[in-house]
């Protein structure tokens, strides 16, 4: 059977850790499972269960941590026309998708513009995605037409997720920034006694509405948020410091180094002693 030239690479599964890679074309990935952190060109985003994650050809991106469990994802990478090995403001799709000029501006408006690459899901977009990789790797009756129609509105339903981020209310954006302002506070700061009610406190919100919020910004509660950070920042430590783990621990904002070990444990796979002499033979 003719497989549809647009797309090329498709999937759906897991992986331990996803090496920093450029794709052939536009990647959508829909998250059904699990919370990741993935960096685009560097800048590290939390992609959440429920989550639509896209980049672009000539964008580097990948894992920031090297274990992560739990996760299940459904992936399409679209072609695109003309070059792909640099960034373009204005792009095409491969022309099987059927997407006029002008949609195509739009859509192409829309996501180099995005501040973000990781996006609430639309209940369309879970299906179409879903169901996408489900006909490409089992093609139906006129498959081919079938899955032009669905790569089509897989692209255009991406731009509405994208869109439908900025649609709250002037009271939302605002607490909305002071919990991203936090987040990025944590990350130099995580060794602090951070609580939630100081937290929440923090961003002049109430702690059920705080927690909602860096759930929904980070896929984490605020203090498994904290011990993330901090886990974050004892890699870093054990891998470019003699420093013993125990004054590590202490130095990253844990109370023992029992705890630290349960921790660290929990969000790498590993002890942070074996996590050193990985990264020491590496």
């Amino acid at each position: 059977m003719h497989i549809v030239k647009g797309i090329r690479f498709y999937g759906r599964g897991s992986a331990r850790t996803l090496g920093t890679h450029r794709d052939y074309g536009l990647e959508i990935i829909y998250l059904e499972k699990g919370a990741l952190n993935w960096h685009v060109q560097g800048r590290v985003e939390r992609v959440t269960a429920g989550s639509v994650f896209f980049s672009l050809p000539w964008e580097e991106h990948g894992s920031v941590d090297e274990f992560e469990p739990g996760h299940y994802w459904h992936w399409v990478q679209f072609g695109l026309t003309g070059r792909v090995d640099r960034p373009r403001r204005n792009f095409s799709f491969h022309p099987e998708f059927g997407l006029p000029a002008r949609e195509s501006r739009e859509v192409s408006a829309t996501l180099t513009n995005a501040k973000r690459h990781s996006h609430p899901a639309t209940n369309q977009a879970a299906w179409v995605i879903k169901t996408l990789v489900e006909e490409l790797s089992h093609p139906g009756r006129q498959g081919d037409v079938y899955i032009a129609a669905l790569g089509r509105l897989a692209i255009l339903e991406l731009g509405r997720c994208i869109e439908s981020v900025g649609s709250g209310g002037q009271g939302e954006d605002a607490s909305v920034r002071r919990v991203e302002t936090l987040v990025t506070l944590l990350r130099t700061e995580c060794d602090q006694a951070w609580t939630l009610e100081n937290m929440a406190e923090r961003c002049g919100l109430g702690r059920s509405r705080f927690a909602t919020l860096c759930r929904r910004l980070t896929g984490d509660s605020p203090l498994i948020l904290v011990n993330r950070l901090r886990v974050d920042r004892a890699k870093q430590l054990l891998r470019e410091t003699p420093r013993s783990i125990t004054d590590i621990a202490f130095e990253c904002g844990f109370s023992s180094s029992q705890y630290f070990a349960r921790v660290f444990r929990s969000f790498t796979g590993m002890d942070a002693r074996g996590y050193r002499l990985k990264h020491a033979r590496a």
